[in-house]
């Protein structure tokens, strides 16, 4: 092999095994990473950042991104998780043609934070957090059997419409979140805190075990709730 046949060969092998990293030393994630690494769901197990640099269509009956490591952040930037189902109807009236259970993103680990690109058409959770200490911020969900799962956590300045239910929370605090079109509840909250969330259009606006605590600046159709 000639010098320069192997000084190229080395150059592409250290591209192929760096291509996974942006340069502020994210790992990024799309479509063909997620196939490279053996398909979905692509596994978290190592802490750190994780971005999106291109939409995931997930299949059937499986979860899209599985964190099984505590202190991650997964920046969606603007793109979209996305599953088959096709519903129909809205609200009250919503039908979707759920099978399996699966989520987008579905976390066990502690300090969590999804943020910032969309979720939609899954069978279980749009995004689930199950450990604690959790944040999901400026998500977009829609057509989940539930849009937005937190446990001991924060949601904010996130959507979920036209879902069974648009967010599940429990310990946790949820403000300035739009819930609209849900068939069962926009919001359903246990032992929590929620305030200045807008709210229409579902079959049931807020459903709160107790003790929940509302800031009672809701907005449930135009009236305060």
């Amino acid at each position: 092999m000639s010098k320069f046949a192997l000084v190229v060969g080395l150059a592409t092998a250290l591209l192929v095994g760096t291509s996974a990293f942006a340069v502020d030393g994210q790992v990024l994630i799309n479509q063909s990473t997620v196939m490279a690494a053996g398909g979905f769901p692509y596994r978290i197990t190592q802490p750190g950042s994780y971005k999106l640099s291109g939409n995931l269509v997930v299949p059937a009956d499986t979860d899209g991104i599985d964190v099984y490591a505590s202190n991650v952040t997964v920046d969606l930037n603007g793109f979209t998780i996305s599953h088959p189902i096709i519903c129909s109807g809205s609200g009250p009236s919503l039908s979707c043609p759920f099978t399996g259970v699966a989520s987008g993103i579905n976390s066990l680990g502690y300090g969590t934070t999804v943020r910032n690109g969309s979720v939609t058409g899954f069978s279980y959770y749009g995004i689930v957090l199950l450990g604690r200490g959790n944040l999901v911020e400026d998500v977009h969900g829609a057509f989940n059997e539930s849009g937005i799962g937190v446990y001991a956590g924060v949601v904010r300045r996130s959507t979920s419409s036209d879902s069974y239910t648009g967010i599940s929370a429990t310990k946790s605090t949820v403000t300035e979140n739009v819930l609209i079109a849900n068939r069962d509840a926009g919001l359903r909250i246990s032992g929590g805190l929620f305030g200045s969330n807008t709210l229409a259009d579902n079959g049931r606006d807020i459903v709160g075990g107790a003790p929940s605590i509302s800031q009672n600046n809701n907005s449930c159709n135009g009236n305060t709730c």
